[in-house]
């Protein structure tokens, strides 16, 4: 190729190279002159529109803040006792005769419930009961005696003393025939016979138990930290696995006066009534026992954000979100106390806080669809 033709080659390109530059140039400053900032390169006021992004409401939703009355509740468990109960014993030596109860029956005071061979027992009061009326005939015999001075009196007293101690063996033998009937204390649910009909006891052994199921008491642990608000009749609500959906209120009867250090805890003792024999003794339960009931300022847990050691909220005032600083406490489901920092009826923002600025103008929208501007 001769050197003319390669220098209008350069020629040609560089003329095109030329235009495309001075067209850009000319496009960017089209674009500059329909900004929104144009009064700014063209003299005018610096920042008017940056002043009108900044003026722009953000949505939020707001709530205000609720007064609420809350119980203290302390968590526990405890096992069921009867409100009475006694280890039914052999009164005496002997052999079973007869079982006289079915095992989980309630029974009424006096009820027997066992029976010893009385045979002996029997005979010795018949005769006890001879010797008496011997005794009485004798000496009905000698007071007539000594009212005609055939007798001397001393010989009466005599005869009374004998009367006397034949009266305190049939006493005697009565008590021991007593013995061979065993019978209920009080009413309650015998248990099962620790001893079938026919077996040799000895006194003292365990025949059966009986309880009073007309209530049961529950016994469980307390802090320490609550001992100044415990006190009788305060309410428990207690419940169990084998009722799953029933609740059996609780009422406080005696508070220990004593903290164990160990666990720096102290005892409690709780009734529930038991009229239709639903617990039996000893099953487990669970408990929620309601220590005092107070009035709290309360919010959604959503409206508090965290900022390192610190909580605030936003409160809605005259179209502006001002950020407040505030002290939370106790948490319930889905929201949280205000200790400090907020009053009932205070607007805050629920949903939207991570776009609110403080200061800045909101709209309050509380029907936002589409779920959380947040």
């Amino acid at each position: 190729m001769s050197i003319v033709k390669q220098i209008l080659i350069l020629m040609v390109l560089s003329a095109v190279a030329y235009g495309g530059y001075a067209g850009y140039g000319h496009w960017k400053a089209g674009i500059a002159a329909t900004s929104p900032d144009a009064g700014n390169q063209a003299g005018g006021k610096p920042g008017a529109g940056n002043r009108r992004r900044g003026g722009r409401e953000t949505s939020v939703e707001t709530t205000k803040a609720e007064v609420r009355t809350l119980s203290r509740t302390v968590e526990a468990v405890g096992n069921t006792r009867a409100v009475r109960y006694v280890e039914i014993r052999a009164k005496a030596d002997g052999t079973i005769t007869a079982i006289r109860y079915t095992p989980g029956d309630r029974v009424e005071q006096g009820t027997v419930l066992f029976t010893l061979d009385d045979t002996i027992e029997k005979a010795d009061l018949a005769q006890a009961e001879a010797e008496l009326l011997k005794a009485d005939l004798a000496l009905k015999r000698g007071d007539k005696l000594s009212q005609s001075r055939i007798t001397a009196r001393a010989s009466v007293d005599e005869l009374q003393a004998v009367m006397s101690a034949a009266s305190a063996q049939v006493d005697r033998a009565r008590s021991r025939l007593a013995d061979r009937t065993i019978m209920a204390p009080f009413g309650g649910t015998p248990g099962f016979h620790a001893v079938d009909a026919g077996a040799r006891v000895t006194k003292d052994t365990v025949l059966t138990r009986l309880d009073d199921l007309s209530s049961v008491l529950l016994e469980f642990a307390v802090p320490e930290e609550y001992f100044a608000i415990a006190r009788v009749g305060l309410h428990a609500r207690a419940t169990t696995a084998a009722y799953p959906d029933r609740v059996f209120d609780a009422k406080i009867t005696q508070v220990d006066t004593t903290v164990d250090p160990t666990n720096r805890s102290f005892r409690v003792r709780a009734e529930i009534d038991n009229s239709d024999g639903a617990l039996p003794s000893g099953m487990f339960m669970q408990l929620t026992l309601e220590l005092d009931s107070q009035a709290m300022v309360m919010v959604p847990e959503e409206a508090v954000t965290v900022e390192g050691p610190s909580t605030h909220v936003f409160v809605v005032a005259e179209g502006k979100a001002m950020k407040r600083k505030v002290s939370i406490g106790v948490r319930e489901p889905g929201f949280v106390q205000i200790v400090d920092g907020l009053a009932e009826g205070d607007e805050i923002v629920t949903r939207g806080t991570s776009k609110v600025r403080p200061g800045s103008a909101v709209k309050v929208v509380n029907a936002v669809t589409g779920g959380s501007t947040q």
